[in-house]
């Protein structure tokens, strides 16, 4: 079982671009691909919201319906946006932690630019194009960029 990176269109804009990736040894290959080129850094995964206090009649439909209920599904959003800087100075790039999980996590615009901006500057000085980038994850994150980021799912 796999998850799926997707492009986070802009409103009012079809989908364009998914890829497909496994929780395998290829995506900690890719992780580490990424930290080395300075595109990814380091971080630990953020804690999720507390959410037992809700239940079915806060939603309807999927949908909240209660103060509560929004107010959960802001503070989720939050975290799964976080760029993980917990107080540090912002690195640029992206968070690790977002790349090695499906759990909803939204790369944006800002990071995939960063990350393209890393990769430019390593091969502009000599490093070569890891095999763990393959031939889909640029042009993944240039659309991305051009959009509103990613997800994962």
């Amino acid at each position: 079982m796999g998850y799926v990176m997707q492009v986070q269109a802009n409103p009012g804009v079809e989908q364009t671009a998914t890829l497909r990736r496994g929780f395998t040894l290829g995506t900690t290959r890719l992780c580490q691909a990424m930290v080395a080129l300075g595109m990814a850094h380091p971080t630990p995964v953020p804690q999720f919201p507390y959410s037992d206090h809700l239940d079915r009649d806060d939603f309807r439909d999927d949908q909240p319906v209660t103060d509560r209920a929004h107010a959960y599904l802001r503070a989720l959003e939050q975290t799964r946006t976080d760029h993980g800087s917990r107080g540090h100075a912002r690195l640029p790039g992206i968070p690790v932690h977002k790349l090695a999980s499906g759990d909803g996590w939204h790369v944006t615009a800002q990071e995939c630019r960063e990350a393209l901006a890393a990769y430019q500057l390593a091969t502009t000085t000599g490093t070569p194009h890891p095999a763990a980038l393959g031939d889909d994850v640029l042009p993944f994150l240039r659309t991305a960029a051009r959009h509103n980021g990613f997800r994962t799912h």
